[in-house]
């Protein structure tokens, strides 16, 4: 159905609109929440240009049945539907939409302490009440569900294997940087990861 193959562009755009809100919001009251260049963590520099590569093919894909685009860049064999089912589908769209939802209780109630990247000198207050009171990572559990959701809208092998790189990516980052919070938050954090699950 044309309304469910168009949900999920319009979802992209509503989660960069919330995201940049945020930062907006955030840098205008002088909260940095930037860490390029200066993390602790460090991240080859290679993975920015491959990721970026990836995520204009992956926008390019979601793009082409808002606008009856035929042309892809990508082969016909891992941008076919594997099947058709409109209650998947469905499926699909109310993860997205749940995804959004949960992004922004996140966002709200990240308040100031919203980062992007792991600075020892730039770390946010430990936030533990709200949505982190049920999940220690809801930022990264939206995205998870997000993707998971557009896969099952347009469930190809491109989509799918995209779901899974995503979610793959994601939890290691998180476990790198659970290591960084339990190492500048201390015990406050071992409590905190005692009583509160990873993802849910």
């Amino acid at each position: 159905m044309v309304g469910f193959e168009i949900f999920p562009l319009v979802s992209f755009l509503i989660l960069i609109f919330m995201i940049l809100g945020r930062v907006v919001f955030l840098k205008r009251k002088g909260v940095k929440i930037s860490a390029a260049g200066n993390e602790t963590v460090k991240t080859s520099p290679f993975s920015y240009p491959v990721f970026l590569l990836i995520m204009l093919l992956w926008l390019w894909e979601i793009s082409k049945p808002v606008f009856q685009i035929s042309f892809s860049v990508l082969p016909e064999t891992i941008t076919q539907l594997l099947f058709h089912s409109v209650f998947i589908q469905i499926a699909g769209v109310m993860i997205i939409a749940i995804s959004l939802v949960i992004m922004l209780l996140t966002l709200l109630h990240f308040r100031n302490s919203l980062r992007f990247g792991l600075v020892e000198n730039n770390i946010g207050k430990l936030i533990i009440t709200g949505i982190f009171a049920f999940s220690r990572n809801p930022f990264f559990t939206s995205l998870i569900l997000w993707f998971t959701g557009i896969a099952l809208v347009f469930p190809s092998p491109f989509f799918v294997g995209f779901a899974l790189l995503a979610a793959t990516g994601i939890h290691f980052f998180i476990l790198k940087e659970e290591k960084f919070m339990q190492r500048f938050y201390g015990s406050e954090y071992l409590e905190y990861r005692r009583k509160v699950r990873r993802y849910f």
